[in-house]
């Protein structure tokens, strides 16, 4: 089985996706058109107070109206940070006994970080045997 951890990005004061969300969330289409995860996780909480909407619901949403069934997708609505996306998503995702794990991020994820994404993944993922595969754009914005 293969699950896709979408991580989330601050929502704008309105409410309405932020511009990297938005590159995230196309980097799931088209993940999705390619290799076709059985379960998609979309991590984020209300990490905007001022917005009140938690990412991962938001995502949710987004992805079902772009044409993924609703069926195939979890929100996770508690994390605020990368740390604990990886904390509240994992658990989910081994509930599924996956062989592979796709966290689906944009690159300026990746970019002057005080913490690794890989390793906060590999981490909560805990040595089990699983595969972990990091998707990501090539472009900088």
């Amino acid at each position: 089985m293969k699950i896709a951890i979408v991580l989330g990005n601050r929502m704008n004061d309105d409410g309405s996706l932020s511009n990297i969300m938005i590159k995230r969330l196309n980097l799931t289409l088209k993940f999705d058109g390619l290799y076709h995860p059985d379960l998609i996780i979309t991590s984020g909480g209300i990490a905007n107070p001022i917005a009140g909407v938690a990412e991962g619901s938001a995502m949710k949403e987004w992805l079902i109206k772009h044409g993924i069934e609703e069926r195939r997708i979890i929100a996770e609505v508690e994390s605020h940070t990368t740390r604990e996306n990886a904390l509240f998503s994992v658990p989910i995702a081994l509930q599924y006994h996956p062989d592979t794990i796709i966290v689906i991020t944009s690159s300026d994820h990746y970019e002057a970080r005080s913490y690794s994404v890989v390793s906060i993944f590999n981490n909560a993922i805990n040595n089990q045997s699983i595969d972990t595969i990091f998707y990501t754009n090539s472009q900088v914005e």
